[in-house]
């Protein structure tokens, strides 16, 4: 309680101390200041992201989190490096026991352009969280932890200007992930692994502000641990070598659409003698601006990524979302959105992966024989009003449904649906800042 309140006012007074400036951005120098800081209080009647037939199913609680965040621009000629570090703390109802109540977040871009018309790009996220499943397991098949973990994600590039109208780039990564104080009597985290990548994109300027482009990369993804201990995810923690060929458009593709379009081939080879992937890969981010204040953004993909159910390898993510934004005002604006995806397994759920005498949970048992697919629908809407250009409010509300179609009967009787589950949720938040 003594750190809720100290979290609280520390906050408070990061609050008090902004309201002496004004404008977008605080000079300090040759650089600009960014400080905001958010409070956020949710409600939901799926704490757990659980079906109601599963034991912690359908509990309702609420959570609340204070999030202050600085940001620091260093602009030179045509070059700026940016730094934004933040932190939240959020704590839950007292029926819910959170693992860690800190959130940390550190983003670096820098971007270095050079007379010759070349240019030097660097940039570095890291994250240290709980819930924020995305970061670790990006295609949503891991929906739900409580297992503190730590990622990084680091890209360079170099970017050679060929001609007027042609440049050829250079890049590099490497993604790390980690997870910390895993309790193996309550928690299966997904499994800490390193990817070290490379690869190469040509642009092609086509108009002013748009370019075709071809990308290809390749990735090595390997694991870290053997999970001796955790048997759940000892025989998932598997290593792979990623081929990946993109090629589209970006920029504004006309003069009320702008984004990319990207098509291509992707290969995936793991090492062992389940399923590969190799098949058409897609991404799609494109903005449409109906008017001055009214937008359409749609957003599509198809991708594999690395799976921790049972003897998969991966799964294969498509959707698409479509919203709606509108600036009914200068103070009051309005979003709506629908998002569908499908997760797809390419092999069946085994009940004995270790062999008849090896470990085994009676999920894989009571369900071994069916092939795992996710479908996964969510609505949501928010109204927010600006009261200055420093200060504004949002409400907002999402209902999610996974319908997955493992479920197997109990012995007591009755089935259950172990990644299946609806939520409700609603928000409001108030945000200060530049």
């Amino acid at each position: 309680m003594m750190r809720a309140r100290t979290a609280i006012l520390l906050a408070m007074g990061f609050g008090v101390a902004l309201g002496v400036w004004a404008g977008d951005g605080i000079p300090m120098g040759n650089a600009v200041f960014y400080p905001s800081i958010e409070a956020v209080y949710t409600s939901t009647d799926n704490l757990y992201l659980q079906d109601g037939t599963m034991p912690n199913g359908n509990e309702s609680g609420h959570f609340w989190a204070i999030r202050p965040t600085v940001g620091f621009e260093f602009p030179f000629k045509e070059s700026y490096v940016r730094l934004d570090i933040g932190y939240q703390y959020q704590d839950y109802s007292s029926n819910y026991n959170l693992a860690s109540h800190d959130q940390y977040t550190g983003n670096l871009k820098g971007v270095f352009k050079f007379g010759n018309g070349n240019a030097f790009t660097i940039e570095d996220g890291f994250i240290h969280g709980v819930q924020e499943v995305t970061k670790f397991d990006p295609g949503y098949e891991t929906y739900y932890s409580n297992t503190p973990f730590n990622a990084n994600e680091l890209r360079m590039g170099l970017d050679f200007a060929l001609n007027k109208l042609n440049t050829l780039g250079i890049y590099g990564m490497y993604n790390t992930v980690n997870f910390t104080d895993v309790n193996y009597a309550f928690q299966q985290p997904f499994y800490d692994y390193h990817q070290v990548a490379g690869g190469l994109l040509w642009k092609y300027n086509y108009r002013p502000a748009a370019n075709f482009l071809l990308d290809v990369r390749y990735l090595s993804n390997r694991p870290d641990q053997t999970w001796s201990v955790q048997f759940f995810n000892a025989y998932n923690a598997r290593k792979y070598d990623q081929w990946q060929a993109l090629t589209g458009v970006e920029g504004d593709l006309s003069q009320v659409v702008s984004g990319f379009v990207k098509l291509g081939w992707s290969s995936m080879k793991f090492s062992n003698d389940y399923s590969n992937f190799n098949g058409l890969v897609g991404d799609l981010g494109l903005v449409f601006k109906a008017s001055k204040f009214f937008e359409v953004d749609l957003k599509a993909q198809r991708m594999p990524f690395q799976s921790a159910y049972n003897v998969n390898n991966y799964y294969t993510a498509t959707g698409g979302e479509l919203s709606l934004h509108y600036q009914a005002s200068r103070y009051f604006f309005f979003t709506a959105g629908y998002r569908y995806q499908e997760n797809d397994y390419p092999d069946a759920t085994v009940g004995y992966p270790f062999g008849i005498s090896g470990p085994t949970i009676p999920e894989w048992v009571l369900s071994a024989g069916e092939t795992r697919n996710d479908k996964i629908s969510r609505a949501f809407a928010e109204v927010g009003y600006h009261f200055n250009k420093q200060f504004s409010m949002k409400a907002n509300y999402q209902y999610e449904d996974r319908n997955s179609s493992i479920h197997y009967d109990y012995p007591l009787g009755y089935q259950r649906n172990p990644y299946s589950y609806t939520e409700n949720r609603i928000s409001v938040s108030a945000q200060f800042g530049w």
